[in-house]
């Protein structure tokens, strides 16, 4: 088929305005197995013939190693080895967008946690206990744990090749920021902070690895992209990537998290298996994970606005600084993504946005939903109510005057010509919470007991950024017996993307019973769907089951025209009857269909690949595309204030959504529910302490408290906007990462309404409360 031929069909399938499965409540293919506990993750394959690797970390923030002493371990009954980075047959290299970070330390450590070396035993006793016993000899090194400091100093190096701390620089620069300035009728400029924050998966990090299992290396694996931990595996080892299969089964959470550390998890699984010759299995305990695995980034971001008097924005200038810790990962991406939303989404004349990733000596950031998009989405959000309070304008008012629409044009210089309801969604949302009234009634509280009303708005691009490669893949299969087979790289972590709209797409096109498909996921042996993250696991990760789909559809128009002698355009599938539109009395069986394709040398196979058309982004200049897509979100939230303790309470959120077709609307209603709680911790508890030698000391969930759900507000029912996006399944866009997002801002917004105080500091702690009142 040709490209004008697909882009054609695939517009078509993009207007319908009718569907049979898609848009519809649809149950899970996975929910009976889950509810009953019948569904397998990792520990549940292990075997106890396997052999345990326990990890042995770092004691120090920065020091050289000198030596490893493993005699001791010797002694203990059932110590097999213990492996260092002088035993990887392959590269020691497992750095994602800088080669500056090995599996394994080598020569020195970087951060308390750093994995040293994997001891290998019979059990998990034996491994304990001999990890225990192995003695790393250090010399400590000096220091540098907070951001700011490091950016100043040179004498201490994290990374000494480097010649300083910054890993990694961003820019915007639209217009003339001093000229806007200058044209302002006010100006505001404020410091906001965000803490680290952790995944706290259910499920923590574990792989099995089998040698020799039908001539591969099989690993079973936490990861969110296969075919990554294939490459990975691959580096460490000096093995073809052809020799390694990865298998991930149903994973107990991921949010980012396991994307990055899922690859580390089963590339230590694999080389254990690879150097013994036998089966592996590793899991981390949750403080070895909270100790170990990378965190949202801590940031401070320097942020100052300016509109005229009616409340039209003119100029911002922005500052972002991240703490990435000891390793670049994925920080470089993470801050790009912060920069290029610098704005929130607005229209805004003049930027200028500067980013820093800076090393420091400690635990290393890495992705979590969201990506960069809460902490500067909550210092825009923030500014936008602080230029309404100076203008005397309403916060929702000041929004509106500002929201991108079609047509506008981004601060990076990118022209959306399509699919933007963000304006839509504030406005729904707005109507729905009954935004004026309650902003006034709350506005004269007085007392102990204080409510308050904010609202947050975010954009997310969808997919990777500029002109970074994105593709989808995926096959469809239709069986003799008239099921069909869908083989995909998507993972399924808890947010049902194979299991439930993969399925539905599918079914909608094909016209098949939704009973009679069946979604093989999360395996290397998949085409190469790419990463289930960056809230690409339907919008994009699905386009090529949908592009595969397509093609089968139109090879089965144009056999069930010539068995029921009509035309391919008057043929529908519909719930597995096909028939004439023009005559329905000429109509046969699905699986009659299905059959006649069989004989009749039909292929009912079909492999689908869309690569996303992508933009140039000039870095020097910062400007340029930025993504092929955006996706928007609206929660406006109600909380309490108790002024005498300084604790708040969120009573209600308000979300609104504009992100394409919904393809599954319960589905989206999970994930925005969780996503909103996740975004609570942020904004109110989730907070890691640091000792003065940068260990993590509330490393377990005692002490580091996460939302519960009783702590969970009432979520009213979210308004759909499907701005339709022109390459994604029926014009779906990303939806997992998005309500977390303004959640942090509107929680912010509403508590400073509620008490008259600016908000500037995630988490907003009882003790932080107390402090803005009392007004220290």
């Amino acid at each position: 088929m040709s490209s004008t031929d697909l882009e054609r069909l695939m517009n078509k399938w993009l207007s319908a305005q009718e569907f049979y499965v898609v848009g519809k409540k649809v149950e899970r293919a996975d929910t009976i197995e889950k509810a009953l506990g019948i569904a397998r993750y990792m520990e549940d394959y292990y075997m106890r013939d396997m052999l345990v690797i326990k990890q042995v970390t770092s004691k120090y923030p920065h020091a050289r190693i000198l030596s490893i002493d493993d005699s001791q371990a010797k002694k203990v009954k059932g110590f097999l080895m213990n492996i260092t980075a002088k035993n990887i047959p392959g590269e020691n290299q497992v750095g994602y967008s800088i080669p500056d970070q090995p599996l394994l330390a080598d020569k020195k450590v970087r951060y308390v946690g750093e994995p040293v070396s994997l001891v290998v035993a019979s059990d998990f006793d034996s491994a304990l206990e001999a990890a225990q016993l192995v003695k790393v000899n250090y010399d400590p090194l000096p220091y540098v744990l907070d951001p700011l400091e490091a950016m100043k100093r040179n004498d201490v190096l994290v990374h000494e090749e480097t010649g300083s701390n910054i890993a990694f620089r961003t820019k915007v620069r639209k217009g003339d920021v001093e000229k806007g300035f200058s044209e302002s009728h006010v100006v505001v400029e404020n410091t906001y902070r965000t803490s680290h924050q952790d995944h706290i998966y259910l499920e923590t990090e574990a792989s099995i690895a089998i040698p020799n299992l039908e001539g591969k290396l099989t690993i079973l694996s936490p990861s969110q992209y296969p075919h990554l931990t294939q490459k990975i595996v691959s580096r460490v080892l000096g093995l073809p990537a052809s020799s390694i299969r990865v298998v991930v089964p149903y994973l107990g959470g991921g949010f980012g998290g396991k994307d990055d550390q899922g690859p580390l998890t089963s590339a230590k699984a694999a080389l254990v298996a690879y150097l013994t010759k036998r089966p592996t299995f590793i899991e981390y305990s949750r403080e070895e994970s909270i100790a170990v695995h990378p965190k949202r980034e801590a940031t401070v971001i320097r942020y100052k606005s300016g509109a005229d008097a009616e409340g039209k924005l003119k100029a911002i200038e922005v500052e972002i600084v991240h703490d990435t810790g000891a390793y670049a990962n994925r920080g470089p991406f993470i801050l790009w993504r912060a920069t290029m939303h610098a704005s929130g989404p607005y229209v805004v004349p003049n930027a200028k946005v500067d980013g820093y990733c800076i090393y420091t000596n400690k635990v290393y950031q890495g992705s979590f939903r969201g990506f960069g998009n809460p902490s500067v989405q909550f210092a825009a959000e923030s500014q936008m109510d602080v230029l309404a309070e100076k203008l005397g304008i309403d916060p929702l008012e000041i929004r509106l005057k500002n929201i991108l629409t079609p047509g506008a044009t981004t601060i990076t210089g990118q022209v959306l010509d399509s699919s933007v309801g963000v304006k839509e969604a504030l406005e729904a949302a707005a109507l729905k919470a009954g935004w004026k009234e309650k902003r006034k009634a709350y506005s004269s509280m007085e007392g102990r007991f204080r409510k308050g009303i904010g609202i947050g708005v975010a954009w997310h691009g969808i997919s990777t950024s500029r002109g970074v490669p994105d593709w989808s893949a995926g096959t469809v299969k239709i069986e003799l017996d008239g099921s069909v087979s869908v083989l995909v790289g998507i993972v399924e972590m808890g947010q049902g993307s194979p299991t439930s709209s993969h399925r539905q797409i599918v079914a909608e096109i094909l016209g098949v019973p939704l009973d009679l498909v069946h979604v093989y996921f999360g395996t290397s042996d998949a085409p190469d769907t790419g990463a289930t993250h960056a809230s690409r696991g339907t919008g994009v990760g699905a386009i090529g089951v949908y592009v595969a789909s397509i093609e089968l559809r139109e090879r089965l128009n144009s056999l069930a025209a010539k068995l029921l002698n009509t035309d391919p355009e008057d043929i529908t599938i519909v719930d597995g009857v096909v028939r004439s539109k023009k005559d329905p009395s000429k109509s046969m069986p699905w699986k009659d269909l299905v059959k006649s394709a069989y004989s009749k040398g039909v292929s009912t196979t079909s492999s689908g690949y869309f690569f996303l058309p992508k933009g140039r982004f000039d870095d020097e200049m910062g400007q340029g595309f930025a993504y092929i897509s955006y996706s928007y979100m609206v929660t406006i939230t109600e909380v309490e204030v108790d002024t005498e303790l300084g604790t708040v309470k969120v009573l209600k959120t308000y979300p609104a959504i504009a992100a394409g077709k919904i393809i599954n609307p319960v589905q989206v209603e999970g994930q925005i529910e969780g996503a909103f709680v996740q975004g609570m911790g942020l904004a109110l508890t989730e907070e890691f302490k640091f000792s003065e030698k940068g260990e993590i000391i509330n490393k377990d969930l005692t002490d580091y408290v996460i939302p519960t759900s009783m702590d969970a507000p009432e979520i009213a029912e979210p308004i759909f906007i499907e701005d339709r996006f022109k390459y994604g399944p029926f014009g779906a866009k990303g939806v997992g990462e998005m309500a977390l997002i303004p959640a942090p801002s509107s929680i912010a917004n509403a508590v400073s309404h509620a008490i008259g105080k600016r908000v500037t500091h995630l988490p907003i702690t009882p003790e932080r409360v107390l402090k803005l009142l009392e007004g220290r």
